[in-house]
């Protein structure tokens, strides 16, 4: 059992691949930026025109998103960042032993979709959240407004102030 648990330490200290986000980070750390970031390219890939995850900048801008949000939203994400990075749950629920950020693109590609056909509701609800993060943001910005048709949000500065409503005495 002894032998098990440091093996199991071990592995959960494994460290990851961490990358240099393209802004300062105001709510995730080092860490946490790298797996979104890893999660993002995954998920949107450039091809067909399309840019990357990367190219426009999803982790970075998700994590100013999470600065504008409640500070438990922010970790709480942390904490779910943190375990689909953590080595050591990767092979208790049959994956690999390594961190998330140290997997290859193809087995990064099998464990979301592990999470995403998992029997434990807490893998299926955090595959959904990273996804609609992902996406969201990704679609949110500029560049992708052209690529699925979408003119943009409508300008509204051209449009005069009305003026103040008068109510008779």
């Amino acid at each position: 059992a002894a032998l098990l648990a440091v093996s199991g330490v071990g592995l959960g200290l494994r460290e990851g691949v961490l990358r240099t986000p393209a802004a300062p980070l105001q709510v995730l750390g080092p860490m946490e930026y790298s797996v979104l970031a890893a999660v993002a390219d995954r998920m949107l890939p450039a091809g067909d025109g399309f840019p990357s995850a990367a190219t426009l900048q999803v982790a970075e801008s998700v994590d100013l998103l999470l600065a504008r949000s409640e500070p438990e939203v922010g970790a709480e994400l942390q904490q779910l960042l943190g375990l689909l990075e953590n080595a050591l749950v990767g092979a208790l629920f049959g994956g690999p032993a390594t961190p998330f950020t140290a997997l290859s693109t193809a087995q990064q590609d099998a464990v979301l979709q592990a999470w995403k056909n998992s029997r434990l509701t807490v893998r299926r609800m955090g595959f959904r959240v990273l996804r609609s993060l992902c996406l969201s943001t990704y679609f949110c910005h500029p560049a992708a407004y052209a690529l699925v048709g979408y003119p943009g949000p409508p300008d509204f500065s051209s449009i005069a102030a009305p003026e103040p409503l008068v109510v008779p005495q």
